[in-house]
């Protein structure tokens, strides 16, 4: 297969991969089960996620102190847990932000997934982001947002923000640890 037909197929495995095919398993729950969070204190002056008490949220709240220029990054990596402490990495993404479509109707898995997150913050879709208290409330997985190929089990997402221009200076660094369940 040559290498453009091969990039169009990832693109439409990658733009469809939410969509459950006959005989897929289709997102059923999620449950946050322990979050730790670091942030760079050249950019914020706290970060905090929160476990809502019936496990099936998070919330946020990030203090920026300073104006993140055009150069915000995103580092996402999604495992498994394939034996206690032992995650094997499924898949993995690094996008800049800034230059991020967030607007229209999402086609691929990171799309969705940011405009999961916008729905519930007032984090800005676009840059710069300015400085100023941000949050997301009652995070919650849309059915539509977990892709049919996930099977039930325990997962890990690494999320972190940094600035590229500046050395990859870390903003945030969030590790959530959950369970997923498909039926």
């Amino acid at each position: 297969m040559c290498r453009e037909a091969s990039i169009i197929l990832i693109m439409f495995l990658v733009s469809n991969a939410t969509q459950p095919i006959d005989g897929r398993k289709t997102f059923t729950s999620m449950v946050f089960r322990r979050v730790f969070t670091k942030f760079g204190h050249k950019y914020a002056s706290s970060y905090e996620v929160y476990i809502s008490p019936d496990q099936m949220a998070s919330n946020m709240s990030l203090n920026i102190i300073k104006d993140l220029t055009d150069n915000v990054w995103l580092k996402l990596g999604v495992s498994q847990r394939e034996a206690k402490n032992v995650y094997r990495s499924m898949f993995a993404y690094d996008v800049n932000l800034c230059s991020f479509s967030y607007f229209g109707k999402p086609v691929n898995l990171i799309q969705r997934w940011m405009h999961n997150i916008l729905k519930y913050s007032n984090i800005p879709d676009s840059c710069p982001i300015k400085k100023g208290n941000y949050y997301w409330i009652n995070l919650r997985a849309d059915k539509d947002s977990i892709p049919s190929f996930i099977t039930t089990g325990h997962f890990r997402i690494d999320a972190l923000f940094y600035m590229r221009e500046w050395n990859n200076d870390m903003v945030t660094n969030t590790s959530m640890f959950l369970d997923i369940k498909m039926k």
